[in-house]
């Protein structure tokens, strides 16, 4: 009598959320099989109570879902989910929190983030000249002789400033170490004499392909900034790090991901030893997001091209439910603060490089097509590093004649920085099946701006990052943060934030970047979640909350579709689930 009774209650539409949590341990322990005829069997969980954006083709809000074995097994109202109870389902009041799919980071460098933020001299790319001096000297005066210097991240734009960084300027702090230093682009390096030295890069030496020994104009003498590969090189010939460290890293950056919502990440460029560490904490069962492996290609962070095509080779065996590793990453180009970036139109003249400089690609584009053919025949999808409007159309092109090749349009590539696009490339992203990636903190008004305008012009220096254009030409739009190249950290609010309000969330400012190229909060959403998996493909098991999905989702402190826009990156996540599994929880609700 006492179960038909309760359970006609909960069945009743009119039964509050307050005398749900009550009735939902009652009919737990009496067996409830639900309000229809025939039960489904107990799920392991069911979440109750929530707001749960759901991120499926509706975008619908649900109240509930179950899950059983990692999966979800039922979404809908609290009424349809209870009757997935079961005497060992574990039930988890929401108490009308904000859920939504996990964040999904297409591009980081985890193992470079990890070792620069917990074993290097690490100091904020905001510091001054002066600041970043004092923090390095620091470091040096707490180290033996003769060890390594090694840290960042110094803004690239103090390269254009009245009084620059040079070798002599470290040399003053310590000539008994060697320091290595890179900027926040993470493309270019700050090296003092004892460092040079130690490599063997001399006055004589010549500049490497896509890469640039940086010389005093007047002089000719070698300054000690080294551009992109030749500051790859150099920074492949640094003491290498214990596996265990490595290791170490990887493990520390993933906790303070899984904090702030990410529950899946892309590795953009990843070597033999970032390799080694995500399979190992896989192993061990300690790796808390999934990983999609870009494994490098003719990139001057590998040793060898052989390793490369090792790696390639193996990749089958190493793939797990937590790592994939059917991902390539080609370097195509630098950034656009240093003229690296190939562009369609010149640069402003200056006296290095004359009136019409157009700034260089790392391939020549034959290669460059051979290169896309092979690795799309390996079944490799492909990010191509591609900042200026050139090279994105060299890559595109490259990704047409492969298409042509295999007669098929997968797997999906990518144009990673889709940060300067010719209108006329716009529409080929949808028709060649190619990823727009975009790295919306990077787009920032900030102290960068203007020596990114003294290099591009004010205007062209503006139009950056069009994402509005690319999603209405069809492109399927991601999020990659790179850090940890100018962000600060993991936290991916900040860049949401910024898709919808084209503003720096850090500042006050009210000047927006090229604000026609806005999204709305949906579309921001559905660029994190469902996009981020269909680029690590996973879209058939990841990126919202649907039936046969991979119970990763987030739990967060407020309703995102109900707070002030300028709020959005001040979010705070209360839990984050992968496979089921709580790996952060600052919740204080109850689970029974």
């Amino acid at each position: 009598m006492l179960k038909r009774l309760l359970k006609s209650a909960w069945c009743s539409s009119e039964t509050s959320d307050t005398q749900a949590g009550l009735l939902i341990l009652c009919l737990v322990v009496l067996g409830f099989t639900g309000c229809g005829e025939t039960a489904p069997a107990g799920a392991d969980q069911i979440f109750m109570s929530g707001q749960v954006y759901t991120a499926d083709p509706a975008n619908s809000i649900q109240e509930a879902f179950a899950v059983s074995d990692g999966v979800i097994v039922a979404v809908g109202s609290n009424t349809v989910i209870a009757g997935y109870l079961g005497e060992a389902t574990a039930v988890v009041d929401l108490g009308g929190r904000f859920v939504m799919p996990g964040i999904h980071d297409m591009h980081m460098h985890p193992l470079q983030g990890g070792l620069k933020e917990f074993y290097e001299c690490s100091f904020a790319h905001s510091l001054s000249l002066e600041e970043i001096l004092e923090v390095v000297a620091s470091c040096a005066r707490n180290m033996e002789a003769g060890a390594w210097v090694r840290g960042g991240q110094w803004p690239s734009h103090l390269l254009k400033s009245a009084n620059p960084p040079t070798r002599e300027m470290l040399d003053q702090i310590t000539t008994e170490h060697p320091v290595f230093l890179i900027d926040w682009a993470v493309h270019n390096a700050w090296l003092n004499s004892a460092a040079l030295e130690a490599l063997g890069i001399s006055e004589s030496r010549t500049d490497p392909p896509g890469g640039q020994f940086q010389r005093d104009p007047v002089t000719g003498k070698l300054t000690g900034i080294l551009l992109d590969n030749a500051a790859y090189d150099a920074q492949r010939q640094l003491p290498a790090y214990p596996h265990e460290t490595n290791m170490d890293a990887v493990r520390r950056v993933f906790d303070d991901a899984v904090g702030v919502g990410i529950t899946s990440v892309k590795d953009a460029m990843t070597t033999t030893e970032a390799l080694r560490a995500y399979t190992a904490l896989d192993e061990r069962g300690e790796l808390k997001v999934r990983v999609h492996t870009s494994l490098a290609w003719k990139s001057s962070w590998s040793a060898s091209h052989e390793e490369e095509l090792a790696n390639i080779r193996a990749r089958s065996d190493l793939n797990s439910a937590m790592v994939h590793t059917d991902f390539a990453k080609i370097m195509l180009d630098g950034v656009p603060l240093t003229r690296s970036s190939a562009m369609l139109e010149p640069y402003l003249p200056d006296s290095v490089y004359g009136e019409q400089y157009f700034g260089k690609m790392t391939l020549p584009p034959d290669e460059l097509r051979r290169d896309v053919v092979w690795l799309d025949q390996q079944g490799l999808s492909v990010k191509i590093h591609a900042t200026g409007d050139r090279s994105a159309r060299e890559a595109l092109d490259a990704i047409a004649h492969a298409r042509q090749v295999s007669g098929n349009y997968q797997p999906r590539h990518e144009i990673s920085h889709a940060q300067f696009i010719h209108p006329a490339d716009m529409p080929r992203f949808a028709a060649l099946n190619v990823a727009a990636e975009m790295c919306p903190i990077l787009w920032y008004p900030t102290a960068s701006d203007g020596a990114r305008e003294a290099v591009l012009g004010k205007d062209r220096a503006k139009k950056m990052w069009p994402m509005r254009s690319l999603i209405d030409q069809g492109a399927t739009v991601f999020y990659g943060s790179d850090w940890p190249a100018v962000v600060p950290n993991t936290n991916p609010w900040p860049g949401i934030e910024a898709m919808v309000t084209r503003r720096n969330p850090y500042t006050d400012g009210i000047e927006a970047q090229w604000p026609e190229q806005a999204v709305s909060l949906i579309e921001a959403l559905r660029i994190v979640t469902v996009n981020g998996a269909a680029t690590g493909g996973s879209r058939n098991n990841s990126g919202s909350i649907e039936v046969g999905k991979l119970a990763d989702f987030i739990v967060l402190d407020r309703n995102l579709f109900e707070v002030p826009e300028t709020e959005i990156s001040e979010t705070q996540v209360l839990m984050t689930v992968v496979n089921g599994n709580v790996i952060h929880d600052q919740r204080a609700v109850d689970t029974h």
